[in-house]
């Protein structure tokens, strides 16, 4: 194998595919490498830890074909210190040689034959979407995901996709049992002929919202199969396991019976509820929060024996009856920060049910948080 590349396209390469290398439990090496494909005028960086596989194209100058695996780590730090230039690699006997103008390094390597193959997806039906709408649908879904593994299903989040003649969407949700997001975004393509539910792990979510760039505006294409899925932006593709298991019946957990609506100015909202955590109970984080619709106050009060008491009114256009909750504040923020218009609803039932946070506009994302029993 012997190729020539710019050390910027490399650098961009491999910050993409080389952390994924050695994130799998198990003691195989190989794992901790990433696999370098010098073939058809391009090279092709390949990493897996056998959930999870990235594979990205860069532009490349083949003198030979070939394929080598390397160490990640260390051949991702090491390009990264390199001039921005063109840099040389000459693979032979499972060692990679690297040379600048300046610089020659050699870094021992492990035949590609011991590399996982990496599965392939039927490519002929295929989801299409806007890139920026799905990065932004799993910024605003992804944080409410369960880190804990206890309850698998809950460790991904909940992918529908829905094909009626005047409808095609995707419906995201997300949640640790505490609160609850959900968005629903266009599809501009649906080629899956019946509705399909998929639950897709946090960590791929993750990954594919890293490669999409804000500033772009492409599409990512989406495949499916029985238990994976393959994201495509551009040259970057994301292979995944999907989650096997059932999705809760999440839908029974959404109030419709609201007994007390109240509108309020976003920024207000979570500025108040900020200086109330200052009052809150270590490890509880507790802020109570009263409706007087009477009055059109929202009365957002917190208490530490140990520190002091806070008690803030906040003006709302408040519908229905008087109530009063307690909600986990940083719960609360964490729904707040991720609703797009000022003017937002929150809506409750009673202090034994979960209350409701959207924007006043936007329809497409809701925010379902459990409140904390007295």
């Amino acid at each position: 194998m012997k190729f020539s590349c710019l050390q910027e396209n490399l650098t961009e390469g491999l910050s993409i595919s080389s952390h994924i290398a050695g994130l799998n439990k198990t003691s195989l090496p190989i794992l901790n490498n990433i696999l370098l494909t010098a073939k058809e005028g391009e090279l092709k960086i390949s990493s897996t830890n056998l959930e999870i596989a990235i594979e990205i194209k860069i532009r490349a100058k083949i003198e030979k074909e070939g394929s080598l695996t390397i160490p990640a780590q260390i051949l991702n730090n090491y390009v990264n210190l390199l001039p921005k230039q063109v840099l040389k690699f000459e693979a032979s006997k499972n060692i990679l040689i690297i040379s600048t103008e300046k610089q020659k390094a050699k870094i021992k390597g492990i035949s590609s034959e011991e590399f996982p193959i990496i599965p392939q997806i039927d490519s002929k039906k295929k989801c299409l979407l806007k890139a920026k709408k799905l990065k932004n649908a799993l910024e605003k879904t992804i944080f409410a995901i369960s880190s804990s593994e206890v309850r698998m299903e809950l460790s991904g989040a909940l992918f529908s996709f829905k094909n009626g003649s005047n409808k095609k969407e995707l419906t995201i949700v997300g949640t640790d049992s505490y609160r609850l997001t959900e968005i629903t975004i266009p599809l501009e393509k649906n080629d899956l002929k019946e509705e399909r539910e998929i639950i897709i792990p946090l960590r791929t979510l993750q990954e594919v919202s890293k490669i999409i760039k804000s500033d772009k505006d492409k599409n990512i294409e989406l495949y499916l199969s029985e238990n994976q899925i393959l994201f495509v932006y551009q040259d970057t593709e994301i292979i995944s396991r999907v989650i096997n298991g059932k999705y809760p019946d999440y839908k029974q957990t959404i109030p419709t019976n609201i007994k007390t609506k109240a509108l309020v100015n976003r920024e207000e909202f979570i500025r108040v509820v900020k200086s109330a955590s200052f009052f809150s109970k270590l490890g509880v984080n507790d802020i109570n929060i009263k409706f007087l619709p009477k009055k059109n106050h929202l009365i957002i009060s917190s208490v530490n024996n140990q520190i002091g008491e806070n008690e803030a009114i906040l003006d709302a256009d408040i519908i229905g009856d008087s109530n009063e909750i307690i909600f986990n504040y940083r719960y609360l923020i964490d729904g707040l920060n991720n609703l797009s218009n000022e003017e937002i609803s929150l809506e409750v039932v009673n202090d034994d049910s979960p209350g409701l946070i959207r924007s006043v506009k936007d329809k497409i994302y809701l925010y379902l948080i459990m409140p904390i029993k007295n």
